[in-house]
């Protein structure tokens, strides 16, 4: 399969695409391991690899160490960890670069690969063509390097979650746990219940196939149940590699990336904030209320992380959960932002129904659909209905189209009084 000196096999958020089709199969994998060792290490070099528990990731694991491997690469598997995990522990074990095999929040039938450089950051443009050049082309054999487990490396991980704040702030306190039958199976209910606080865990159970399946960050529907039913003081849902969190309040209403924003900005000392072109105008409104400057990026948690390098702003996400605070953690977190959260919560004296009420969000409505030709997005029919619907609008709300980085959908976000109404109308018609 020959591809050009480009990204392509890149999109927003690593390689993604249906399991055992190229490059997620034998072929795909071998290069990619491959090309990983050759870009950042010479022979002899650690690189991390983890994965989450989708039933095609032991596969595309040895896959990708085999070629690890063959380029003299000292292969460290993990095994299942979260995605900021893996992250992390690149940076703190100066390994020479980290390798996930997930596909987050897409079923079980996909996989992809996310890889990190040495500080434990997500590649740039630079990086990826580099890599997507090697990857086509192919590299040369270097020699045997070896592959090992490291069954120490999550306990340092979750040693980090916990020293990140004030255990004590968390005894007496009810959290349900929803882990999407992902990555941070296991490991949330250990670090919450280490910190403290009285833990019920549900969607903790991964099968391999049951990987966000009405569960997680993208479904948290279950989740607001339990929270009410238990009479708990919150409830927290990652998705299934752990780097989005969202949250629900007592009364089992949800708190998106913008309210978690809001809240660490508020009782934080964070000069400026920056979020995507997704977050709610309301969120905007009530941090310059605030004197806390506001910037939006593109979608994509890199984009949120090159205008936090651009800015020296110290707080970014996106409205689906993704959080990142360069200080502390070279990538989103999911686990680290709903221990920062919960904890702001309890030193403010306001718990999250309070913060809820506290941020008013304009009427907003977010509809995805299938869409394989994203490309006919660029049409000038499509461009001049979308002009139509923006102008009708006016200052009144916002509208915004856009290709899905991760999936053959376009997502399609209103914000106006008749958001959901319009939104729908919107969509039919983009189909």
């Amino acid at each position: 399969m020959q591809l050009s000196m480009s990204n392509e096999l890149f999109g927003t958020d690593g390689i993604r695409g249906p399991a055992g089709t190229y490059p997620l199969d034998e072929d795909g994998m071998v290069r990619i391991g491959m090309a990983a060792g050759t870009y950042f290490s010479e022979p002899g070099g650690v690189i991390l690899v983890g994965w989450d528990p989708r039933k095609s990731s032991k596969d595309l694991v040895a896959y990708v160490t085999k070629g690890l491997v063959s380029v003299g690469i000292r292969t460290h598997k993990l095994g299942v960890i979260p995605t900021p995990g893996l992250a992390y522990l690149t940076r703190e074990l100066d390994a020479k670069a980290g390798i996930m095999i997930t596909a987050s929040h897409n079923p079980y039938t996909d996989n992809g690969v996310k890889i990190f450089t040495p500080d434990g950051r997500k590649l740039s443009d630079e990086d990826q063509s580099g890599l997507n050049g090697l990857i086509s082309s192919g590299v040369p054999y270097r020699g045997e390097g070896d592959a090992v487990e490291d069954k120490e490396a999550l306990a340092t991980y979750e040693k980090f979650l916990t020293d990140n704040t004030d255990a004590a702030g968390f005894k007496g306190m009810k959290i349900v746990v929803d882990t999407a039958n992902g990555a941070t199976s296991g490991i949330a209910g250990r670090v919450f219940r280490a910190l403290g606080a009285e833990v019920t865990a549900m969607a903790d159970k991964p099968d391999g196939r049951n990987i966000n399946v009405n569960c997680g960050a993208t479904d948290p529907t279950a989740l607001q149940a339990a929270v009410i039913e238990h009479g708990a003081d919150a409830g927290v849902a990652f998705d299934g590699d752990g780097d989005r969190v969202i949250l629900v309040d007592s009364k089992g209403r949800q708190l998106n990336g913008d309210h978690i924003l809001y809240i660490l900005a508020m009782t934080g000392r964070h000069e400026g904030v920056i979020a995507t072109i997704m977050s709610n105008q309301g969120l905007e409104t009530a941090l310059k209320e605030k004197a806390i400057a506001f910037e939006r990026t593109p979608v994509g948690d890199r984009s949120v992380l090159s205008a936090l390098d651009n800015t020296g702003f110290r707080l970014g996400g996106e409205q689906s959960g993704h959080i990142i605070m360069p200080d502390i953690s070279p990538t989103g977190d999911g686990l680290l932002a709903a221990i920062l959260t919960l904890s702001a919560c309890t030193k403010s004296g306001k718990d999250l129904s309070e913060w809820y009420d506290g941020l008013k969000l304009l009427p907003q409505a977010l509809i995805s659909i299938h869409f394989p030709d994203k490309h006919l997005l660029e049409s000038k029919i499509v461009q001049n209905f979308l002009d139509e619907e923006s102008a009708k609008l006016g200052e009144r709300g916002r509208l915004n189209v856009r290709a899905s980085g991760t999936e053959p959908k376009v997502r399609v976000m209103v914000e106006a009084s008749d958001a959901q109404e319009r939104a729908e109308r919107i969509a039919d018609r983009l189909e």
